[in-house]
């Protein structure tokens, strides 16, 4: 498995470059430009809400992770957030539930970037990383 990571500190002036480089690393695996667009999509939604979402609990400015790694034949992208709060991890989880069951409302605060993402990956997996903090990963779906 081929695995490559980048860290970010949690400033939108950052997300142009975790943007590109998380999408230069899927193509650099061997990732078609559309794959890479839908990373770079993916990364844009997780980071603009973990700096929104994050300004209530953010403290030390940790930085957000992003990796890419091939297995087998598919890309597979994971992110953490290392001072989401464990309870806002459980809440993203069971969203991200709701969003599989389809579009939410349009008048709805929540859930529409967790569905956009749902779309372009597959087997999405949240959960508490092992040292706290929001843990993320799921595989890239085929184009």
């Amino acid at each position: 498995m081929t695995r490559h990571a980048g860290q970010y500190p949690p400033d939108v002036a950052e997300l142009r470059r975790a943007r590109v480089e998380t999408s230069e690393r899927a193509a650099q695996l061997g990732a078609v430009p559309e794959v890479c667009d839908a990373v770079a999509l993916i990364v844009d939604e997780l980071f603009n809400n973990a700096i929104e979402h994050g300004q209530g609990y953010r403290r030390s400015r940790a930085a957000l992770v992003f990796a890419v790694a091939l297995r087998g034949d598919r890309l597979h992208l994971e992110f953490e957030d290392p001072e989401m709060p464990e309870g806002q991890v459980r809440d993203l989880a069971q969203a991200l539930g709701e969003a599989a069951n389809g579009m939410p409302a349009l008048d709805s605060e929540r859930g529409r970037g967790l569905f956009l993402i749902s779309i372009y990956m597959e087997e999405l997996r949240v959960a508490v990383a092992p040292g706290g903090g929001l843990q993320l990963q799921g595989r890239l779906a085929k184009p």
